[in-house]
């Protein structure tokens, strides 16, 4: 049988524990936003866009961070807030996801869970190009900085942000637990729910 890439690729994405430089390049960001187009998305509404930022540039959504920090811990010593700014950069790059519900019938549920989607199908396409990426985010999701500095509407909201780069040799995580799939799946039948029996591998 030959061996199935894809599922190998799903199954062996890990998030990067540490990302130094180079970052992707542009054609991999390109790449990576693209692979948002393939998500389930009900009634093709793209209920989500994505902010960029490099270099420099970080240290705009840095100041974004900050300021909605600020904003909702009002007194907070400077230096915690300089330590919110600082999570901008511990990568060369990062794509922030934004949830950009549009109006109509369908559900916002739904829709999140298309943006959420969304997110992670950027993250695949990472593993797919050798690029390292995280999934970050903080305990909150709006604030007026957020619409002054990177353009949210009042109904937008920042799902966390994926930091990319180059993970180091001696820096790759360990394999996660498989799933224990009797205790998070069942089968439904004739006399109701039991618990779904995983293959064996032949003795």
């Amino acid at each position: 049988m030959e061996e199935n890439t894809l599922l190998d690729l799903v199954s062996s994405r890990r998030s990067a524990t540490t990302l130094v430089e180079p970052g992707p390049s542009s054609s991999q960001l390109e790449a990576m936003l693209r692979a948002a187009g393939s998500v389930p998305d009900h009634g093709l509404l793209r209920p989500f866009r994505f902010v960029v930022a490099e270099g420099e540039a970080r240290g705009t959504f840095g100041d974004a961070l900050a300021a909605v920090a600020g904003e909702l811990s009002p007194g907070a010593p400077a230096a915690r807030l300089q330590k919110v700014r600082e999570k901008a950069f511990r990568s060369p790059a990062l794509i922030a996801l934004v949830f950009s519900p549009k109006p109509g019938k369908i559900e916002l549920w739904e829709q999140s869970a298309t943006a959420a989607c969304a997110g992670y199908a950027v993250l695949l396409a990472a593993q797919a190009l050798g690029v390292g990426a995280v999934w970050k985010s903080v305990p909150f999701t709006k604030g007026r900085a957020f619409s002054e500095i990177l353009g949210f509407t009042e109904d937008e909201e920042l799902l966390g942000w994926i930091h990319l780069g180059t993970s180091p040799p001696d820096a790759v995580p360990p394999p996660r637990p498989a799933l224990v799939l009797e205790e998070l799946a069942t089968v439904l039948g004739a006399e109701g729910r039991s618990p779904f029996r995983a293959a064996r591998a032949p003795g």
